[in-house]
């Protein structure tokens, strides 16, 4: 198995759990918990698991920016269609979106606002990593300048 794929299993294994997760405290902090229990066990069964998927996916896709010979907007791209159709599939089984609710349109803007949220955090985040690692290389080779 490819470095690749063994990143992505283990980055989507995490996503799985840290989706159940944000998927328990989304139920405890709408008290949308008590609905979805009194549709059973089943239904609490699915809520988790495509919480989990929504995890697994969301971060899992992360690895696809090791893919350096994409480049950033290819990676983004791709990122962003793999988790908006997974954002989708759990959406439209849960019932969270529907396309005769007004309210979907909104739903779907929100995702993309948070996409963007977040990848503009880690876009700058890195960018400040790749400075300093910048700055380290520069005065590591003046001080091989010197020593010559």
């Amino acid at each position: 198995m490819s470095e690749f794929w063994k990143k992505a299993i283990i980055r989507a294994s995490i996503g799985f759990v840290l989706g159940i997760l944000v998927g328990l405290g989304f139920l405890s902090i709408t008290g949308a918990g008590a609905y979805t229990v009194q549709k059973g066990a089943g239904r609490l069964a699915l809520y988790l698991a495509l919480s989990g998927l929504l995890g697994a996916v969301g971060v899992g896709g992360t690895t696809i920016y090791s893919l350096e010979h994409w480049g950033l907007l290819r990676c983004t791209a791709t990122h962003f269609a793999i988790t908006l159709t997974a954002y989708c599939a759990a959406g439209f089984t849960l019932g969270w979106l529907d396309l005769r609710d007004p309210v979907t349109p909104f739903m779907f803007l929100g995702y993309v606002i948070a996409y963007l949220i977040i990848w503009l955090v880690m876009y700058f985040r890195c960018k400040r990593q790749i400075r300093q690692i910048n700055e380290a290389l520069r005065t590591w080779k003046a001080h091989q300048d010197e020593d010559r």
